[in-house]
């Protein structure tokens, strides 16, 4: 082992500014350095031509704010000598790496607040989308199945009349217990529409090629799927409220007129 060197540094690149992707502006921002410690070290691992050669390394921590919506990030830069490599004629690798917590891209999905969903789907939609926004495909799709599960539970849905087709080519009316079953009840009982409970139908057939063939769906797939259980959730439980209160604001209004 060589001679090992180490220096840590506060707020070194405080109050610089930075292009992030920000994941509630969903699109790269400025974003302002709040806070850093910059960490650097070096090993010195044998000499030529009687120069020292050493090894190299330096972690920069920081936590960075978004310009536009003030939204807070925590960046990790670490840079390696020994990454360093010649990845085309001209073009070398400078053995940089960034990491940012929460991981995000260009389609990472930001967790809506639903304030009148049941907790346990609440739950449930907010671990679907942690794994999706981690590049866990095939849990996505598994959660979004679960979902439409939990929302059958909560609206006392136990199964439903289903079309089953006949030898003969026509078709017979079957109640049943599945998932399936599960969904023409909610269009059953005036719950979902038919072309709502159509849309679910595919969100079934996406969560069991995923549970039951381990089959990765696109991320195309899961960002659409994603959107419409997102309109799902708003239609059952959120708009409901929203009118409620709209009615109540309306009669209120009302009710002075009238003094």
């Amino acid at each position: 082992m060589g001679n090992v060197t180490e220096k840590t540094e506060l707020n070194k690149s405080q109050n610089s500014k930075l292009k992030v992707h920000c994941t509630q502006c969903q699109r790269e921002t400025n974003h302002l350095v709040v806070q850093s410690v910059d960490c650097t070290g070096s090993e010195v691992i044998g000499h030529y031509d009687g120069h020292p050669e050493s090894i190299d390394w330096s972690n920069i921590y920081q936590i960075i704010q978004c310009q536009g919506c003030e939204n807070i990030t925590f960046r990790h830069e670490s840079w390696f000598s020994e990454d360093q490599q010649q990845v085309g004629y001209d073009e070398w690798n400078d053995g940089t790496s960034t990491w940012l917590y929460p991981k995000r891209s260009d389609i990472t999905r930001p967790i809506k607040d639903y304030y009148n969903v049941p907790t346990t789907l609440r739950r449930i939609y907010r671990e679907t989308l942690d794994c999706f926004n981690n590049d866990a495909l095939t849990l996505s799709a598994a959660g979004l199945r679960s979902i439409i599960e939990g929302i059958c539970a909560d609206q006392k849905i136990t199964g439903g009349p289903v079309e089953t087709p006949k030898k003969d080519g026509t078709k017979v009316t079957k109640r049943r217990n599945n998932l399936e079953g599960k969904i023409a009840g909610l269009e059953e009982k005036g719950i979902l529409t038919k072309s709502n409970a159509s849309t679910l139908h595919e969100h079934r057939f996406l969560g069991n090629e995923a549970v039951h063939q381990l089959s990765q769906p696109s991320p195309d797939e899961i960002v659409l799927a994603i959107e419409i259980m997102e309109h799902t959730l708003d239609a059952l439980y959120e708009i409901p409220d929203k009118a409620e209160e709209l009615r109540r604001i309306k009669a209120k209004r009302l009710k002075k007129q009238k003094k």
